[in-house]
């Protein structure tokens, strides 16, 4: 990616988009994450370890100082756990004491398997410190090491990685390499369903493909933009453009009340979707419909009709399944087929993305045609 984008700001960007997602889609992970360093505490470990840190990696430090995993495993792309300051000091002076062990040049030996200027940020874990990722601040460049002394080059910046982590995590579909995003016991981990076959990380293993978003839009600005409504995009993407992503407070200010207004937004289309689709449609649940009855239904849903348990079960928002019960409970049993049959094509269409982006051009183009 070339950018004119200071590697700072970048790295505040991808960063506020992570958190984001990870607050809405995985606590777990969220909460494992460590308050933002100071400049005193960035400065002492320069101090320490007789080096200056890239701007972009104490722009990351100032937001995230290190987390603290869970369950063994990180929440950073490549399954990698973010490391706490001390842990650099001492996977840093650890490397450096094996490198002048070797007796071999630091800077001069294009051997060398540790140099000054590489500082490590990520590892498998606190723990477990033989492999991990390092930023070269010399290059700007993401390396990786190991526990057999390899050292090769895995991503052309620290704003790169992160954001390619940010657009992982928002459309997993689309999720480039090996690595994409899953769910174990409700915290982020990075791999695929076959890793570990047989192992209890396998048998946990869920893959996020968003198939069960929140029930309201995910507090990104992405998402929070795209729950709204066409004619207030530009208001909201004149505000996003002058806000200081570096000031949490602003950021914060802006993303709660757009998100408000995106709430509103959506609450606004469900009902709208609900009036697009009604229909009075009889036939017994669990029963085949009679062939004039199937035919005036839509292709998608031409089968045994719904009966009350596959409503609940596909209504995942809890807010729109407590609407749906307050309307079974309020309708005659005449027309309990019509409303299974409506809440069903709703439910289908509302818990998938693609099917929530399906969904709006067909009120846009209603609204149209009225």
């Amino acid at each position: 990616m070339t950018t004119d984008t200071p590697a700072d700001v970048r790295v505040t960007q991808a960063w506020s988009r992570i958190t984001e997602w990870l607050a809405d889609y995985a606590p777990p992970s969220y909460a494992a994450l460590r308050p933002g360093a100071s400049d005193h505490e960035i400065a002492s470990l320069e101090a320490t370890l007789g080096v200056c840190v890239p701007e972009e990696l104490a722009a990351l430090w100032r937001l995230s100082a290190g987390e603290d995993g869970v369950d063994g495993s990180g929440l950073m792309l490549g399954d990698w756990t973010l490391l706490p300051l001390d842990v650099v000091i001492r996977v840093h002076q650890e490397q450096m004491d094996f490198q002048k062990g070797l007796g071999e040049g630091e800077d001069e030996d294009a051997s060398a398997v540790w140099r000054p200027s590489w500082i490590p940020f990520c590892a498998l874990n606190t723990d477990d410190t033989a492999s991990g990722l390092y930023l070269d601040g010399t290059t700007g460049c993401v390396g990786r090491w190991t526990r057999y002394g390899e050292r090769e080059q895995e991503y052309a910046s620290l704003p790169a990685y992160l954001e390619l982590m940010a657009v992982s995590l928002e459309a997993p579909l689309a999720a480039a390499g090996p690595e994409h995003p899953g769910m174990r016991g409700g915290a982020l981990v990075w791999g695929s369903r076959s890793d570990g076959p047989g192992e209890e990380r396998g048998q946990r293993w869920t893959h996020h493909l968003g198939q069960a978003p929140p029930r309201h839009p995910a507090k990104t600005l992405g998402a929070i933009r795209e729950a709204l409504p066409v004619d207030e995009r530009a208001e909201f993407d004149v505000q996003r453009d002058a806000l200081d992503l570096a000031d949490p407070d602003s950021v914060r200010a802006f993303r709660d009340r757009w998100w408000e207004r995106a709430v509103r937004a959506q609450e606004e289309l469900e009902r709208e979707v609900a009036a697009a689709l009604g229909g009075n449609i009889l036939a017994q649940p669990g029963h085949t419909l009679a062939p004039q009855y199937a035919a005036t239904l839509p292709p998608a849903i031409r089968h045994v009709p719904p009966s009350l348990d596959d409503i609940q079960a596909a209504l995942r928002h809890e807010s729109i399944r407590a609407r749906f019960n307050q309307d079974f409970l309020a309708a005659v049993p005449p027309h309990y087929p019509a409303l299974l049959l409506r809440w069903w094509d709703i439910a289908r269409l509302m818990a998938d993305p693609r099917g929530e982006r399906a969904v709006r051009a067909v009120i846009k183009g209603r609204r149209t045609s009225e």
